[in-house]
């Protein structure tokens, strides 16, 4: 697993009901897959981290970044969604805090949104 994932699915795996494992797992595994892709994307500054914790597309018309775009924004919603469940926060609170993290851990050149909504490359 990529080292910047693993706090994400520590969470996630260390929160997750034992009815939610194989769901966790399955997201756990295209997000995995995904990954590649999406990293490609970032750095070509096709897409860009949002400040809730959701990719975005930053250059439109890139053959299928807007699949990627909405596959992993499903998962992460998912991810949000359950590790809010556990924890008693919001599902927008988890993703904004996970926002942080990415953006932190983002390569250089990659394009992240701060707090107030502004655009930046890292």
């Amino acid at each position: 697993m990529k080292p910047r994932l693993f706090p994400l699915f520590a969470a996630l795996c260390l929160f997750a009901a034992p009815a939610f494992a194989e769901s966790a797992a399955a997201i756990r595994g295209r997000m995995e897959q995904r990954l590649p892709q999406v990293d490609v994307l970032k750095a070509q500054e096709v897409l860009g981290e949002n400040n809730r914790g959701f990719l975005e597309e930053r250059k439109a018309g890139v053959a299928g970044a807007a699949a990627i775009v909405t596959d992993e924004n499903r998962d992460r919603e998912a991810v949000y969604a359950l590790l809010a469940s556990q924890t008693g926060a919001t599902p927008d609170s988890v993703g904004r805090a996970r926002a942080k993290q990415i953006a932190a851990n983002s390569r250089a050149g990659v394009w992240v949104q701060d707090e107030s909504g502004a655009w930046k490359k890292k």
